[in-house]
């Protein structure tokens, strides 16, 4: 059974004869999970020949489980590896080239100083020397400096602030009149804020499933399918998503073709969320620290 992006079940009606399709290779799992999770939402009328329930990701299911719609399109998942359960907790911040950050000493005073990380992710504490901290939890640096610093100075404990988050961006790509890489904090709330900023959807989107994909706590890539379109009519926003930076904001095409095109080229072309990853948004390419 296959769920609408509220969790209500579609209706599960007659098959189409299934068509099998021979085990595709590891390189095309990624586009397998995508597809099922994506298409099973676009896709009305949509209609399974399995009895095994799937939400927006789903889980894995037998290479047997051949899928139909109404359109007589066919596809066969084959147990995918990918996407990793959504998780509504906001991920700790990490630090980016350009990032303004505050590092206190608690005995040694007078070596706190302000530091803006440079393009390299690195900065250079007076008392240490250069330390790369691109990537980095406020946490984590603070760790680093504090190792780092025990040659020169008492051990003690090192308190890091982030004054600026220039880096803290989120990427809106696909049906915008405007896409590209925006600041976090041009943006208040959540997906639909987020494409007002980028200039709103242009004539051919689909507005009714946004993908909005997150670094997840094991370092994985997270997706949820966001109904833009419903929160424009009944103002509802609980359906929302809270944006954070990294945040990749993907608004398809009105057309099965365009979720195909997407999913190859965020999940083949792209090693996801190491420490940089290139991808394209729109007509951009651009590079997500």
């Amino acid at each position: 059974m296959l769920f609408r992006p509220h969790g209500e079940p579609f209706s599960t009606v007659g098959h189409a004869p299934a068509r099998s399709r021979a085990p595709r290779p590891l390189a095309a799992r990624w586009a397998g999970l995508a597809g099922v999770a994506l298409c099973a939402l676009v896709l009305a009328g949509c209609q399974t020949t399995s009895s095994q329930t799937t939400g927006s990701v789903g889980k894995p299911q037998s290479p047997n489980d051949t899928f139909t719609t109404g359109q007589e399109l066919r596809f066969t998942e084959v147990n995918p590896q990918g996407f990793r359960p959504w998780s509504s907790q906001l991920p700790p911040y990490r630090i980016g080239a350009g990032d303004k950050l505050k590092i206190k000493y608690f005995l040694t005073r007078e070596m706190d100083e302000e530091l803006t990380v440079s393009p390299d992710g690195t900065i250079a504490p007076r008392a240490i020397g250069q330390l790369k901290v691109e990537g980095l939890t406020l946490a984590g640096a603070q760790q680093v400096v504090r190792s780092a610093s025990r040659a020169e100075l008492a051990d003690q404990k090192v308190v890091i602030a982030l004054e600026d988050a220039v880096s803290a961006k989120v990427y809106i790509g696909g049906m915008v009149e405007r896409p590209g890489p925006y600041n976090i904090s041009e943006m208040r709330a959540g997906t639909l804020q987020s494409i007002l900023t980028a200039g709103g959807f242009t004539d051919e989107a689909r507005t009714g499933q946004v993908a909005i994909i997150r670094r997840g706590p094991d370092n994985m890539p997270m997706l949820r399918l966001v109904n833009v379109q419903d929160i424009i009519q009944t103002g509802f926003t609980l359906d929302d998503v809270q944006l954070a930076a990294g945040d990749i904001v993907y608004v398809p095409r009105s057309s099965v073709a365009e979720l195909n095109v997407w999913i190859d080229q965020f999940i083949n072309k792209v090693v996801p969320f190491q420490r940089s990853f290139n991808y394209t948004l729109g007509t951009q390419s651009s590079v997500v620290p």
